[in-house]
């Protein structure tokens, strides 16, 4: 029979369960209602130049499922942001990415995975929207489009990569040396669309 002291030593083993955090447009309310949500993204943590390129987009205060997921990924905690559309889920997310990648810009900080080649597109127009005063370089590899050029790209290094998840397989498959770019991406937040 196994020793008590063989389950402790495996579950050491397993990397740390996310932080799940869910919001609905309720608990915004009351939170934004009782005062104690954090009320700027600079209070969140951010960088200026973020909390700028924030403002410079319209985006005024964070949203709840931005406010309880930000600190937690800048602190390094695995977050799983559960949220109604249109709630700030993909700012929740990359923000974080950009902040980390204001502070360290070279190499690919981060591979964005997404279900549908429309919401890769629409999360590779976010990143590039707000990481345009870092001068981010962002590479959507996504089908219907020309998956050489794709190749290339991610050979150019870009920042981040939003992909679909048979065409960065396919991209690897076809050369495996492009596994290679993605060797100091950190893996860490989680996003069910």
């Amino acid at each position: 029979p196994p020793s008590p002291a063989a389950p402790a030593a495996a579950e050491a083993d397993q990397p740390p369960s996310p932080t799940i955090v869910t919001e609905t447009s309720q608990a915004d309310d009351a939170e934004a209602a009782a005062g104690a949500a954090p009320a700027t993204f600079a209070d969140l943590g951010l960088s200026q130049w973020l909390v700028d390129a924030c403002d410079a987009l319209g985006m005024r205060r964070p949203t709840a499922v931005q406010r309880r997921c930000i600190p937690r990924s800048l602190a390094g905690e695995d977050v799983l942001g559960i949220a109604e559309t249109g709630s700030g889920k993909t700012a929740a997310f990359a923000l974080p990415i950009l902040h980390r990648l204001g502070e360290d810009p070279y190499g690919v900080a981060a591979l964005a995975l997404a279900p549908t080649r429309e919401l890769a597109a629409q999360l590779a127009e976010q990143f590039r929207a707000l990481g345009a005063p870092l001068g981010l370089r962002c590479l959507a590899a996504i089908g219907g489009f020309n998956s050489l050029a794709q190749a290339k790209g991610l050979l150019r290094r870009p920042h981040v990569v939003v992909a679909t998840p048979g065409r960065i397989a396919t991209l690897v498959k076809d050369d495996p040396d492009l596994a290679k770019v993605f060797a100091r991406t950190k893996v860490g937040m989680r996003f069910p669309f």
